[in-house]
Formats: structure tokens, sequence, C-alpha cells
């Protein structure tokens, strides 16, 4: 079903519970309007030239074709004439297919279910008030960073050299067996220097890489006690 959005859509919340209806009044509520705002209804419409006065004129318009049509029953039909014994305007019940009769849009009644079903039947194209689509709030998901997700970083460095290849070998070769809780654990000082020179690597590299190595609480240690 099509719809037709407004900004000046009024608060209708007063109608909700209303189970009858005029013709004028269905009408305009169908355009997105107040009957109570208009005291003339339709004509009230006009006179002011409200952007939406044709389109409240062509519900009540259509209203009236699908009761003569019988395709919409209302629970009174009726026209507005001059009543010579009252000596005054009044309502007076008249016959749907009666096309002599002029129709009183003030007056005839249709129920709000009988409306509701004629809408969806005929696709009828409705006022709805324009809403601006509210941006939802962004989604901030929280990054965890754990040592297993750090391991699984594809390693994209190529880099390599002999410090970086003498680190690896001594820590395969020393501090692999090493415990946090028994100091007496760790390789010495002279250990490892003694280690990397007998492979002859220079006693400056040597001493570097055992000190990138061992931990600072255990920098001053040259050897084990037995």
């Amino acid at each position: 079903m099509e719809h037709i959005y407004c900004d000046d859509y009024p608060n209708v919340m007063h109608w909700k519970a209303v189970q009858e209806f005029t013709i004028e009044q269905a009408s305009l509520l169908l355009a997105g309007l107040d009957p109570f705002d208009f005291k003339e209804g339709l004509d009230s419409v006009k006179q002011i030239n409200h952007s939406r006065w044709k389109l409240a004129h062509g519900y009540a318009l259509s209203l009236e074709t699908s009761i003569r049509r019988g395709i919409l029953t209302p629970i009174i039909c009726a026209k507005y004439v001059y009543n010579e014994f009252l000596n005054e305007m009044s309502a007076t019940k008249i016959d749907p297919n009666d096309r002599t009769e002029t129709m009183s849009y003030r007056h005839t009644i249709i129920t709000r279910s009988s409306l509701n079903q004629w809408v969806t039947n005929e696709n009828v194209i409705l006022v709805l008030p324009y809403r601006a689509k509210k941006n939802p709030p962004p989604i901030i998901q929280e990054i965890s960073i754990e040592d297993n997700n750090i391991k699984k970083l594809p390693n994209n460095t190529q880099h390599s050299s002999e410090g970086l290849e003498l680190t690896q070998e001594i820590i395969e070769q020393f501090w692999s067996t090493y415990d946090t809780e028994n100091k007496q654990t760790a390789p010495t000082k002279k250990e490892v220097i003694d280690y990397l020179i007998g492979k002859g690597v220079s006693k400056n590299l040597a001493e570097a890489v055992d000190i990138v190595l061992r931990p600072f609480e255990l920098r001053k240690v040259g050897r084990r006690k037995g």
C-alpha cells in the first residue's frame, strides 16, 4: 500500500476510540487533518486553501461512490435539506441507491471497521506523519588482545639478521628450560658468552645477545650456586 507523508500531521489520538464517523470526518482524517480543527469541515479546508483540501474532498467523493455502488455499507445514509414543517434544515434518511438525492457528507455515518476494510480492499493511499529516520548508534566492538590471537596473526616481517638468529638459538639452547620460580635454572652470563664466542661470535655481540635475553633480576648473576 502506498502512502503520502506530511510534516504537519496533527495529533489525532482523541479519535482512536471513535467507532463511527461521518463521511466528512472520515475523509478529513484520511487526508491527515483533524476534523476538530475545521469548524465547517470540508468547506473550511477548501476556503483556507489547505495543501490537502483536494485530497480530502477526493476521499469524500470516493466514499460516496463506494456507498452508492454497495461496496461500503453506511449505518445511516442521509441528505440535509430544508424542512418546511420544522422551518429549519434537518437530516433525512435516504436510499443510497437513489442517485436523485444528494448525499450529505456531514450526516451520512459509517463504522470504523467498515472504513478500515474499505481502505484495505480499495488500496486507498493514506496520509501518514513523516518521521525522520534516526541513525542507529554506532556499534563499538570491544577488541580483546590475547596471546593466542597474537600468535595467529600473519607474520609478514621478512627481516632477518645474525643477531636475531643468535638470539633464537640461545633461547632454544639455554632459556627454554628456565623456570621463573627457580632462579638456579637460568644460564649464567659466562655460559652464554662462552658458547657464542665458541661459535666465532665477537665478545661485544655475545654480551649484547645475553643482556637482551636476561631478565633484569638476573643481570648480575655470573655463576650458579651449587
